[in-house]
């Protein structure tokens, strides 16, 4: 089926009446990932094009450019949803003109076989190639056996999110009080083993399509992401072990009550920062971690004393901990960035709270000394 066989039929029975450029920014709309809400922003891929570009795909198919934009964007079920809500006598009609390109074609099936075409047009005009019926026996096979083999340990590693670059789709849902895994495994480099090393858990959406696809580009960023994940994996393990004052959730929790008011009067010269972090190796990192200590250091000092006092914390032994986390990370010669962000990550995992709570409580600890050590001339 091609998009200029497919596109006029569409028209006739979904368009209710508007014009071919204003139908197919619509369609493009229930294809992609923008919303309903989005429509007038301008944020659908195709609204940037003139109605007479649009004019000229629906004569001669889709560009490679336009398809490459959205292919990877896809999101069949919205174009699935809409078309079944039409009446069956609507869609029967429908079915009737799409029958002579697929017999078995009917009112009850015509949504998912028209969005499946649909879908199937934009990666072929995406320059992604199409499996034979074997192919996709033997691919399903695999995937099967890999999802069951490593997808526990792959699903862990992506935090639950679809990695692909611009996806984030969640990978496990709750349907009926269950939770159900919604992911497939993809080889990264598909001329390569099945290792863990060489394989990432994705969508559906992004398993489906990547299948197709030989970019070597794409496999380029897949395989730093990979990285990027298994690193903070590792970190992770790492830590784990560590324990971690239970006491701590109660200093962030003050910290978060903390107001303008309190903190005006309260300023500090981070003096310790600079002789920790390189403003010039560092620059973000440094930034951000003097604007928390010139901002909280003294109210969460305060705090730490006072909780310290009442017996509702530890304060040596938290300073311990913070150490020990930071030594840990240090010995596997982990950059200043990925210690700060793992020693956040730790603690957020720990309190349940709020990530930038968490951060402001590191840079506490490498003002106080507890992270990072003085820099060598």
């Amino acid at each position: 089926m091609e998009f200029k066989t497919l596109f006029p039929i569409m028209k006739k029975h979904l368009a209710d009446g508007d014009d071919v450029p204003y139908f197919f920014r619509e369609l493009m709309a229930k294809i992609t990932t923008v919303s309903e809400a989005d429509w007038a922003k301008g944020k659908d891929p195709s609204a940037k094009l003139s109605d007479n570009t649009i004019r000229s795909y629906v004569k001669r198919g889709l560009s490679k450019n336009l398809a490459g934009n959205i292919v990877y964007h896809l999101t069949p079920k919205i174009l699935t949803r809409s078309i079944s809500k039409r009446s069956p006598a609507s869609r029967a009609l429908f079915a009737e003109d799409l029958v002579g390109y697929e017999p078995t074609i009917n009112a009850d099936n015509v949504a998912e076989k028209v969005t499946e075409w649909l879908e199937q047009i934009i990666q072929e005009s995406a320059g992604l190639i199409p499996q034979d019926e074997l192919q996709k026996q033997q691919q399903q096979i695999l995937a099967s056996d890999l999802k069951k083999k490593y997808g526990d340990y792959l699903l862990a590693e992506t935090d639950g999110c679809c990695p692909f670059p611009g996806c984030g789709r969640q990978l496990t849902i709750s349907k009926n009080g269950k939770a159900i895994h919604t992911f497939e495994v993809s080889l990264i480099d598909k001329s390569k083993a099945t290792t863990p090393e060489n394989l990432m858990a994705m969508c559906p959406q992004c398993y489906a399509t990547y299948l197709l696809d030989d970019s070597k580009k794409l496999m380029a960023e897949l395989k730093e992401i990979k990285t990027v994940l298994s690193t903070h994996k590792q970190s992770i393990r790492l830590l784990d072990d560590l324990p971690l004052e239970k006491g701590i959730v109660g200093v962030i929790k003050r910290i978060r009550k903390l107001g303008e008011k309190e903190l005006s009067d309260a300023s500090f010269e981070p003096k310790e920062v600079k002789q920790k972090l390189s403003p010039s190796q560092d620059m973000v990192l440094y930034n951000a971690v003097t604007n928390y200590v010139t901002t909280y250091f003294i109210r969460i000092k305060e705090i730490m004393i006072n909780l310290d006092k009442s017996g509702e914390i530890d304060y040596d032994e938290i300073q311990d901990q913070i150490h020990a986390l930071y030594k840990k990370l240090k010995k596997a010669n982990k950059p200043h960035l990925e210690i700060f962000n793992e020693i956040a990550d730790k603690i957020h995992r720990v309190t349940l709270q709020d990530a930038i709570f968490c951060q402001i409580v590191v840079s506490y600890f490498v003002q106080s000394c507890e992270v990072f050590d003085a820099i060598t001339e």
